[in-house]
């Protein structure tokens, strides 16, 4: 069986976790996973000017990102 096939036969929710997974084995090492370029202007940008309004704990900011994204996949 390949890893493709394997992933194919994956409910949803095993995916996620397995992408959760390979993020965090991925990221453990950052100098194997540079950042692009272009990310260094961003997280200026974003320093110089952060938005306006009280911030969310993290989790409740990633919370708040997987339900914007589950209302997108959600058919019409």
């Amino acid at each position: 069986m390949t890893l493709e096939t394997m992933i194919e036969n994956l409910s949803f929710q095993e995916k996620m976790t397995a992408l959760e997974l390979i993020w965090r084995d991925l990221s453990a090492e950052p100098v194997l996973f540079p950042s692009p370029v272009w990310h260094e202007a961003v997280i200026a940008d974003r320093l110089a000017t952060p938005p306006s309004g009280e911030s969310l704990p993290l989790h409740e900011a990633r919370q708040a990102v997987r339900e914007a994204l589950d209302a997108r996949r959600a058919p019409n």
